[in-house]
């Protein structure tokens, strides 16, 4: 075998490849031998039409079968000879094959990058503040004192306003199709709130009870309430009962009715222990992450274009999964999809450039992971999604999940190590 090696950049390499005419023509033959056990040929018995027979019937699968076996098996012996680390699959290009000559081929493919990071030790970087601020106290109170509001009967004999929750009872029926009708009784529809349909709320603004109302609502194609979507129902809407939000003071028995507190000191204590431990943990990792983004701006180097494509496709999908988990369908979204694959660019070109440094300093550092540390993080997810550990272990196994968890808890053992050595700065 003849093969040259051609940098066309760090991580681009071509190899240009012959394959001895013997050893082609030797696996031809195999093949040819193989399929003439059992090839079924005019004018022979299925398995006993001689060999030269089956190379003429079959040249074109038989040389295609060649080319499936030879191509890969060249390629990897050429790759092993010099140790080439690949990112993926190579593209195989200018076949040349003729029969009775070598068969010349040239393969495509990246490598990854030989890094030389060598300043990861005391990087410089910003202590993030984890203190907790009265006013952080009290806007967690103020949630809590919402959560535990009631919704009470306005006594005076008024018309609906802004911020009132109605109780209604309503038929929405869909003049366009012979679909059942969408029926509620006393249902809450609050005025003005964020979740409430326009219609609802401009048709219901200053009624009164007992009042009735009819009027339309068109709802747009990717309503999360599949029945609803697209439809134009016609609704025949009755008010119940106007009600307000009632809020409870904010003291010693508002603390009480929210746990073993005796005062509303008692509460705001254990508030701000709370927020104390979310904004540390948050502090670290703000912290890990400006670790990492130093790293990314001072060390340069080639980047595989098929790693930084991949980021770029699990990005997007992402964000297509997040769509859809709000009820939105993406297909009929009227968006550029060009131009967000263009923003999330520079973030995918971010993330294997990071990645491939923490497993650079994983490497140099010898930070590895344990089946300990493993089954720990499974036994950790399984508490967190309340589902059984072994069909968590079981979901992981599938799809390399086991090697892309492996891969979590090292960089995060790696960015422990950074931190660890950074140098940190007081912002006072």
């Amino acid at each position: 075998m003849k093969a040259e090696l051609i940098d066309v950049s760090e991580c681009k390499k071509n190899l240009e490849i012959e394959i001895p005419q013997e050893d082609v023509d030797a696996e031809i033959n195999h093949i040819a031998q193989e399929l003439a056990r059992k090839a079924r040929v005019p004018g022979f018995r299925p398995g006993k039409a001689p060999v030269g027979v089956v190379k003429t019937r079959y040249r074109d699968e038989i040389v295609s079968e060649m080319m499936q076996h030879l191509l890969p098996k060249y390629f990897g012996a050429a790759i092993e000879t010099r140790k080439l680390d690949i990112v993926q699959a190579p593209q195989y290009e200018g076949i040349d094959y003729t029969s009775g000559q070598p068969l010349r081929f040239k393969a495509v493919f990246e490598i990854y990058p030989a890094l030389d990071v060598t300043n990861y030790v005391g990087i410089p970087v910003e202590e993030v503040s984890s203190k907790v601020e009265d006013s952080e106290v009290e806007g967690q109170l103020k949630k809590l004192q919402e959560d535990m509001a009631e919704l009470v009967p306005v006594e005076e004999d008024r018309s609906v306003k802004e911020g009132d929750f109605t109780e209604i009872s309503f038929t929405g029926t869909f003049p366009e199709s012979d679909q059942p009708p969408v029926t509620a009784e006393k249902a809450v529809c609050e005025i003005g709130g964020r979740t409430t349909l326009k219609e609802f709320t401009e048709n219901l603004l200053g009624t009164r009870v007992n009042d009735e109302k009819t009027f339309g609502v068109s709802y747009r194609p990717d309503y999360p309430e599949k029945r609803l979507a697209g439809k134009t129902v016609e609704y025949k809407v009755k008010v119940e009962a106007i009600k307000q939000k009632e809020l409870p003071d904010i003291d010693d028995e508002f603390a009480q009715r929210l746990g073993d507190y005796k005062t509303l000191d008692g509460l705001k204590a254990k508030i701000r222990e709370d927020l104390g431990k979310h904004k540390a943990e948050h502090a670290q990792e703000q912290m890990r992450e400006k670790l990492l983004e130093w790293l990314e701006d001072n060390n340069e180097f080639e980047l595989p274009e098929s790693l930084v494509e991949r980021q770029l496709q699990i990005r997007v999908q992402r964000l297509v999964r997040d769509l859809a988990r709000q009820g939105i369908n993406p297909q009929r979204l009227d968006v550029d999809w060009g131009r967000i694959r263009e923003d999330q660019q520079q973030q995918a070109v971010r993330d294997v450039k990071g990645s491939l440094i923490l497993e650079h300093v994983s490497e140099k550092e010898n930070i590895d992971v344990t089946n300990e540390e493993i089954d720990a993080e499974i036994e950790k997810i399984a508490a967190e999604t309340k589902r059984p550990l072994e069909k968590v272990r079981e979901v992981l196994t599938r799809d390399d999940g086991l090697d892309r968890l492996k891969t979590q808890i090292r960089n995060k053992k790696t960015l422990d190590f950074l931190q660890e050595r950074a140098r940190v700065q007081n912002v006072g």
